[in-house]
């Protein structure tokens, strides 16, 4: 392996240069060496620094007529160490110019160069997809047209290239031990739909107008959006798509919006119904007039939601909610310097988070976390419904049984084989309700778990007259009070104070 890598050339001598220029040269001379108490070495020394960077050489002079030939210096090097990284001008220097009796660096350690791990070179703002988490105006408050579900495309467009990994080239030290660069990591090829990939530049490119989203960390859809730029109003109050919606203006009294997967609006929502496969996005928000209805499958994500219905599976994140009635599976999230809930009934299995509950004239507002009402009873309902269906198998079963034991001593009538028929297709219609039901209780007993360590957190104001409700309990608020957390514990509604640095 030395031989290798020995014959690496550093130059620092001029080879037809005079011994004094040299001398001038001699900037990796080390002298610390070159004295004894008679002021010469007696002999040939060859050292090594300790973290084995440096060799040296300290040639003794050669008697009167003799001269040190390439192959011995190298030989003396190898054999005391010094096996790579050879500086040949430094050695061929001290041969040709005689020069003895001083230490010369002759051998040099080399550093590994190392590689890069392949990595992608995006040409759209990979921060910009699905960004859910919006900005903060200077007021506090949240600026909901910063949040994007997508970003938009269009035929042809470039998305990115891909760089292969690039090795590291290995070091050495001067001994010959080789030192090895990390090794690089090669990124798996983008999946997906709607894009091609070249081949010649590694290059990956939209292969039609619409939006993309990143499904996973490597996988890439991109699908057609219906876009309507102005508003939504009587003479095209029905928007129906398979796929996403963004709508640039208003949506007015009236519309309805259907969505199998996300629905964005830019402007206001009034007394409108919009229904999403994914999310909702509304910039500006919704008035509706007590007729307004949001249902989605995702997050809910409003400037504000004033008299309005909204359902979703995931979370509703908002300024304001006023006067509405909201559902999440999620939490129910206000955020901003505001963040105020006020009026109606606010829904948060996971957990309620607002800044103001209530106002100071004691508006009625419910804010509930945890299991609804519903979903104790339909709990309930399933444990009762496993009691009385495991009794009547057990019934049953009883009964097969009896009849078996009398065909197997021979006394079975015609009339038992009827029964024993009869019991079996009870038996089979029974195991599959039975069936049924484990799969609805395992359902529920998920969602008990999600609602376990729910919480209403109020980082300012809590005003006299609001609701607190946990699972089944509630609590009206006596006086107003600041900064709270309140928790169920075994059917009690617990308050903490917020501890504030």
């Amino acid at each position: 392996m030395a031989e290798e890598i020995k014959d690496i050339d550093v130059d620092l001598f001029d080879l037809n240069a005079s011994i004094e220029e040299i001398e001038k040269l001699l900037s990796g001379i080390d002298d610390s060496e070159n004295e004894q108490s008679d002021g010469k070495y007696s002999q040939t020394v060859v050292r090594v620094t300790k973290d084995l960077h440096e060799g040296w050489l300290y040639l003794a002079r050669p008697e009167e007529g003799e001269n040190y030939t390439k192959e011995e210096v190298l030989s003396i090097l190898e054999q005391n160490g010094v096996r790579a990284g050879y500086i040949m001008s430094n050695i061929m220097a001290m041969i040709k110019k005689g020069i003895y009796e001083r230490s010369i660096k002759v051998a040099m350690y080399k550093e590994c160069t190392q590689g890069r791990n392949g990595y992608y070179e995006y040409f759209i703002d990979k921060n910009e997809i699905n960004r859910r988490n919006p900005k903060i105006r200077e007021d506090g408050s949240v600026d909901y047209n910063s949040v994007n579900l997508f970003i938009g495309v269009t035929k042809d467009e470039k998305i990115c290239t891909y760089h292969p990994a690039v090795s590291g080239v290995r070091g050495y030290l001067v001994d010959g031990t080789l030192i090895e660069p990390a090794k690089t990591a090669e990124l798996p090829k983008l999946k997906g739909k709607g894009f091609r990939f070249d081949e010649d530049t590694n290059t990956y490119y939209s292969e039609t107008d619409g939006k993309l989203d990143f499904r996973d960390v490597y996988e890439i859809q991109i699908k057609n959006v219906h876009q309507i730029s102005g508003d939504v109003n009587q003479l095209n109050s029905k928007v129906e798509f398979n796929g996403d919606i963004e709508i640039g203006g208003n949506v007015e009294s009236g519309a309805i919006i259907r969505s199998t997967r996300s629905v964005t609006i830019s402007g206001v929502v009034e007394a409108a119904e919009i229904y999403a496969g994914g999310d909702i996005i509304l910039k500006r928000g919704i008035q509706g007039s007590g007729k307004a209805k949001i249902v989605c499958n995702g997050s809910v994500y409003a400037d504000f939601i004033e008299h309005a219905t909204v359902k979703a599976k995931g979370d509703i994140n908002a300024n304001t909610i006023l006067n509405s009635e909201v559902f999440a599976d999620g939490k129910v999230i206000l955020t901003g310097r505001r963040g105020t809930l006020i009026g109606g009934y606010a829904h948060g299995r996971k957990g309620i988070r607002c800044v103001n509950l209530g106002n100071d004239v004691e508006v009625k507002t419910v804010a509930h976390v945890g299991l609804e009402t519903k979903e104790y009873l339909k709990n309930q309902d399933i444990m009762k419904k496993d009691l009385y269906l495991r009794e009547q198998l057990k019934t049953i079963l009883g009964k097969m049984n009896h009849i078996l034991a009398k065909k197997k001593a021979k006394a079975i009538t015609k009339e038992d084989l009827d029964e024993l028929n009869e019991l079996n297709a009870q038996k089979n219609e029974f195991s599959a309700q039975l069936k049924d039901n484990s799969r609805e209780a395992e359902i529920i007993g998920k969602i008990i778990e999600e609602a376990r360590y729910a919480e209403i957190r109020v980082e300012e104001h809590v005003y006299k007259g609001a609701v607190i409700a946990v699972d089944a309990s509630r609590m009206l608020i006596q006086n107003s009070t600041k900064f709270m957390i309140y928790r169920g514990n075994n059917g009690v509604i617990e308050g903490s104070v917020i501890i504030v640095n």
